[in-house]
């Protein structure tokens, strides 16, 4: 039984999920994730990041993120980042779309389309008051100091204690400060990663509406920025604009997770690639030997 043991531990290199690293094997993943309607986020987010696209996205980012190499680097979707506090796991982890790892870079990404005009997002205030559904409010300070310490840690924040960010930040949005912890769990400046956000929101290039709400979106953005006093990382907002959204609700509008089975042979989403916008709400100075890897 040892020497059988001994043989079954021999290889080190364990995988589960991904382990050839392709593209299909994400969408197939994808197919098993929650998917309310044509317009999920994430429908998007998998058309906008395949292989065929990654060379205009690293036109489009090279210049802001020096070093960055989308076609080399390990991109995740739908990446966990617990909350650990005391030593121990506590609450949910922060699903995180999609989460990108280069030497010297760790890339959080989080894609928008509906969301922003469908509902406001909770607030930290919001999210500690809401019913407990088994978890109670000690529990959730917890939650709370483990994401605001992991942003602490890696020298992204000008808050200086707990007792400033409770009394500072409870306006902030629970899924910012989870998405930007995330960006800096172990990583920093120090530590030789540099921490990204990207908040990638998808809008309707035909609807005044849509486009209204996200720039009120974005103004949020500034504003949780703004309270979180983030530093020593970069924040960038994308603003994507999508060409063809009323062909896709006439098209596949009766569809859900059986889209990214679709996405092997077909484009369902476009995107004006020229009409981007980028904005960088929190920069930092590169050293020299980043620029140049």
């Amino acid at each position: 039984m040892n020497n059988r043991k001994q043989m079954i531990d021999d290889g080190m290199g364990y995988f589960f999920g991904f382990p050839r690293g392709c593209y299909t094997e994400v969408l197939d993943e994808l197919t098993r994730t929650k998917v309310n309607s044509c317009r999920t986020s994430s429908i998007p987010l998998a058309g906008f990041w395949q292989p065929e696209n990654l060379g205009k996205i690293k036109s489009l980012l090279g210049g802001l993120i020096p070093g960055f190499r989308p076609e080399a680097s390990l991109k995740y979707f739908e990446f966990p980042t617990e909350a650990v506090f005391n030593g121990k796991k506590i609450g949910r982890p922060s699903m995180t779309d999609i989460m990108i790892l280069d030497p010297g870079l760790q890339i959080a990404i989080e894609g928008k389309m509906t969301e922003y005009v469908c509902y406001k997002e909770k607030t930290i205030r919001e999210w500690l008051e809401e019913p407990s559904r088994g978890v109670d409010v000690k529990s959730r300070l917890d939650v709370l100091k483990a994401w605001i310490r992991y942003i602490h840690e890696a020298d992204c924040t000008g808050v200086a204690n707990y007792g400033e960010f409770f009394r500072d930040c409870n306006d902030v949005a629970y899924q910012f400060l989870h998405r930007t912890a995330s960006a800096c769990n172990k990583a920093g400046m120090k530590k030789g990663d540099l921490p990204v956000l990207i908040y990638q929101l998808f809008f309707d290039a035909k609807d005044k509406e849509h486009i209204a709400k996200m720039e009120e979106f974005k103004a949020d953005l500034r504003r949780w920025a703004s309270l979180l006093k983030l530093c020593n990382m970069k924040f960038i907002i994308l603003a994507v604009p999508v060409t063809n959204l009323a062909e896709v609700d006439a098209q596949y509008g009766s569809m859900r997770g059986e889209l990214f089975e679709l996405m092997r042979d077909e484009t369902i989403y476009k995107f004006d690639f020229d009409g981007i916008t980028v904005e960088t709400v929190i920069d930092v100075k590169m050293p020299d030997s980043k620029k140049d890897r």
